[in-house]
């Protein structure tokens, strides 16, 4: 199923979903800006839902690094950025209000988490990619059917340790709250 990264940049910008392996284990992608693609991506979050017990999963928007996150948050408190960049474990900070992103993400919330990927491989895809990935982690170790069902590439291979990632919401002033630590 690995394909080269050209192969699936090209299913990203055709809309289709691709599996995506890195620090916190297996997760769907997505391009963050096709409406069709985010859909199928909400569309997953809402079946895996009702099969799922423990934290719900968050739609994610994956960036290579710290310069990235300004492409998707409104207003980045100063503190953002430094948080972002000197994170040494895996870290989704949820921003107020996001922006570069379907609209079909916020009809229910203007809030946009976003993460940056540890892992070197991924980073250098998204990087080629030259914009963040729309992702719905799951942590685990093997992507579960309903996810296996709807890929069409992956990239990436989870690591034996799975970090789940520290989750905090940051407000405009700078204001931080733990979600998970």
């Amino acid at each position: 199923m690995i394909q080269t990264p050209r192969e699936l940049t090209q299913l990203l910008r055709q809309g289709k979903l691709i599996g995506l392996a890195d620090e916190i284990g297996f997760s769907v992608a997505c391009d963050p800006q096709n409406d069709d693609a985010v859909a199928k991506l909400l569309q997953l979050q809402a079946d895996m839902e009702s099969l799922r017990r423990g934290d719900p999963l968050l739609p994610t928007v994956l960036v290579q690094d710290a310069n990235q996150v300004s492409l998707y948050v409104t207003r980045m408190p100063e503190i953002a950025f430094d948080l972002v960049e000197f994170a040494n474990k895996p870290l989704t900070v949820l921003y107020a209000q996001g922006k570069n992103v379907s609209s079909v993400l916020f009809d229910k919330n203007p809030e946009i988490a976003v993460r940056r990927s540890l892992n070197a491989e991924i980073q250098r895809f998204i990087g080629g990619y030259s914009k963040g990935l729309l992702t719905l982690p799951f942590e685990t170790s093997m992507p579960p059917k309903p996810a296996q069902d709807v890929i069409e590439g992956g990239i990436g291979q989870v690591i034996q340790v799975i970090k789940k990632p520290q989750i905090m919401r940051l407000g405009f002033n700078g204001e931080v709250e733990f979600i998970r630590r």
